[in-house]
This record gives C-alpha cells, structure tokens and sequence, in this order.
C-alpha cells in the first residue's frame, strides 16, 4: 500500500515537472516572439537568408538523423531529454551572441537536433503514466503543457516589444537563462520503466496491422508542420514589413509584439478547448484541424491582396495568423497520441525521431523553394523600384501621406 502511495507521489511530482519543462522547452520562448525582429534589425539578415536559416539547418539535421537515432537507442529516454535540454541552452548562445551567418546557423542546428533528442520527453511520460496505471491521462497532461506554453508566450510577448526597445539583446539574454534553468530541471526526470534504454536486440521497425496508420501519421505530420512552419515565419515577416510601411520603427515594434501576444491567446483558447474538442470529434479532429489550416492561409493571401485599405487587410492576414498558432498544438497532441496508442514500446524511439525527420525534409525541401522565391521576387522588386523612381523623380518627395496609403519605406534585402 505505502509502494503504491510512494508510486503515485512521484508520478505526480514526475507530470509536474514534465509540464514545466515541456511548457519552457517548447521552444525557445523568448526567441520565438522577437525572432524576425532580432534576426533582421540586429543581425540584419534579408528574408531569403532567414529562411535559409532555417533551412541549412533542417537539411544537416536530416543527414545526422542516423547518427543521432543510435544515441538515443544507447543511452536511452531520460539521458535524451537532458542533452536535448543541452542542445537548446547551445542554441540559444549561439544565436544570441553569434555574429557571423554560419554561427548563427550553427545555432539553429543545435535547436533542431534539440528536438530529436527532446521528443522523447513524451515516450517518457506515456511510459511512467502507464507505469502508474494512469495511460489515459496522456492528452490530459499533455495538453496542459501546451496551454502552459501558450499562456508563457503570451505573458512575455506582451512584454517582448518594450524589452527589445530597451535593449534588443535583453529577450534573449533572458532565453539564454531560462534554458540553463530547464537544463537543471531537467536532470531530476527520469523515465523510470524497463523502456528507459531498450536492447539493440529488441528494438523494432513498426510492422503488421497498424504499420499503414503509423506511416500515414508521419507523413500527415510531415505535410502539415512543414506547412504551418513556414506560413508561420513568413507571415509574421510580411505583417512586420507591412506594420513597418505604417509606422515609424518604436510604434511597429510594439504593434507587433502586441499582435504575436494576441495571437498566443488564440493558442491558449485552442488548447484549452482541445480535449474537450477531441472526445467529441475523435479522429476527426484531424480533417477539422486541417481545414483550419487551409482557411488560415487562405485569409493571410486574401489579406495580402487587398490594396484599396492596408489596415483591413493586415486585419484579415492578422486572423489567418492567429489560426495558424490555434491548429499546430492539437494537430501534434493527436498525431504523438495516435502513434503511442498503435505501436510498441521497443518502436516508440525510432518512430518519435522519424517524426521529426519527415518534418525536417518537408521543410527543407519547401525552404530552398520559398528561399529561391524570395531571391527572385528580390531582384525583380529592385528593378521595378528603379524605373518607377526614374519615371517618378519629380514627384515630391514629402507628399503628405493619407490614411491607408503606406510610407514608402526601403525593407531591409529587398532594395
């Protein structure tokens, strides 16, 4: 009775913890309000070189893939978390102080194998929840660190913008911080089942009957994070660019962090009506979300292309953004879910790692796309920029501007 009791306590203790840290290390939380702002005001990175920073990235992590699979099957679930934490507080330095491009990058590199190792966080938790009879209580638990993580964004993006304008390192310092904290915390999980670190000989490659699920699984993750990271990035770029055209550089920086805490709201309501959503719908939950997604994009394009008045449709692009925030959680809760409940635990590790392989070749190979895209919209937008400053050179320069026509502004890599 009292090794039950001793059980459920550290179980408890254990989810805790994972919420914490899962909530913390959901990403680098300071950096990923400010990271369009610190990337071009202070590195001064154009766009194509902010989506190849991402991209070099996804594509070197693609080639350590193996590599990095056979540390984890070593040394096992609870040492992967800790090096994952690691791998983020490198990261963060890296980006923070690196001052060279291919520092930088080498940055991100760390953030994205952070993941692999990281993913484990949830193997972990399904395997002592299990170990404490409580399996069902997966989503619920999961869930709340999604809420967690969303309710932490929104509290420091409505800050974000006065501390980048106070000082522009100072958000990132802080992140620099908080995952030296995370790295402490976590050396105090531990996965504490048979499953911790599997034998070589009993790791298996998902077959049989639910092996179709499993694959489908994978590439619908593929297909709808690499969607969503990229419409992502890019969308907060453009509302950026478009709030810079309006307002002068202190006002833009705020309007945007106030914008990305707003949407951060939206995330914070979308997980917390999640499981209510997902025992209604059951499976689904994953046409809805999908939908979601595709009425995103949608509105963000819809928005982009009306040019009678700027305002409404940054207004319309601003909403299309904010579906994006509100689908990526729950669409990944299901996904992990689904795969835990149809596999074995000795699969568990190679098939949570490959999930974050499709997504970095999903990503790598749309990155390069929508990086030559940018490059080539960048020349064209110089030399339609030069004729019409040829043509227009006796126009007066300072011209009031009316209400819904935009500053004529130079955007850092476009001109």
């Amino acid at each position: 009775m009292n090794q039950r009791i001793s059980k459920e306590k550290y179980i408890q203790r254990f989810c805790t913890k994972w919420v914490w840290f899962s909530s913390l290390t959901g990403d680098l939380v300071f950096f990923a309000i400010v990271d369009t702002l610190f990337l071009t005001i202070v590195k001064g990175l154009t766009p194509s070189q902010i989506t190849l920073f991402s991209t070099i990235p996804s594509a070197l992590a693609i080639l350590l893939q193996p590599t990095i699979l056979k540390m984890i099957h070593k040394i096992g679930n609870t040492k992967s978390i800790r090096v994952g934490a690691f791998s983020l507080l490198l990261a963060s330095l890296l980006i923070t102080f690196g001052n060279q491009f291919w520092v930088i990058v080498l940055g991100r590199l760390f953030h994205e194998i952070a993941f692999v190792f990281k993913n484990m966080e949830n193997i972990c938790l399904k395997n002592n929840l299990i170990y404490a009879g409580r399996e069902n209580d997966y989503i619920p638990v999961r869930n709340q660190s999604t809420v967690a993580y969303a309710v932490i964004t929104a509290v420091i993006a409505f800050g974000a913008g006065s501390l980048f304008n106070s000082n522009s390192y100072l958000p990132m310092i802080l992140n620099c911080i908080l995952c030296f904290g995370c790295f402490i915390l976590s050396l105090t999980m531990k996965d504490v089942t048979k499953y911790d670190v599997i034998p070589e000989e009993q790791i298996q490659i998902s077959s049989g009957k639910n092996s179709m699920i499993v694959y489908v699984s994978i590439l619908s993750y593929a297909f709808f994070y690499t969607a969503v990271n990229i419409g992502q990035n890019n969308s907060k770029l453009l509302l950026q660019y478009e709030l810079s055209d309006y307002f002068e550089a202190a006002k833009a920086t705020t309007y945007f962090s106030m914008m990305i805490a707003m949407s951060r709201i939206a995330r914070v309501v979308s997980n917390c009506l999640f499981d209510r959503l997902y025992r209604k719908l059951k499976d689904k939950i994953n046409m809805a979300l999908t939908a979601g997604l595709i009425a995103a994009f949608g509105l963000i394009l819809f928005g982009n292309f009306i040019t009678g008045n700027g305002m409404l449709g940054m207004m319309i692009m601003t909403c299309g953004f904010f579906i994006i925030l509100a689908v990526r959680d729950p669409f990944k809760i299901y996904i992990q879910d689904l795969i835990l409940k149809v596999t074995e635990p000795e699969e568990q590790q190679a098939i949570f790692a490959n999930l974050e392989l499709a997504r970095k070749i999903g990503q790598t190979l749309l990155g390069f796309v929508v990086s030559a895209v940018l490059l080539q919209v960048s020349l064209i937008w110089i030399i339609v920029r030069n004729v019409c400053a040829f043509s227009h050179d006796a126009k007066d320069d300072n011209a009031p501007i009316r209400i819904g026509q935009k500053k004529q502004k130079n955007r850092r890599g476009w001109s």
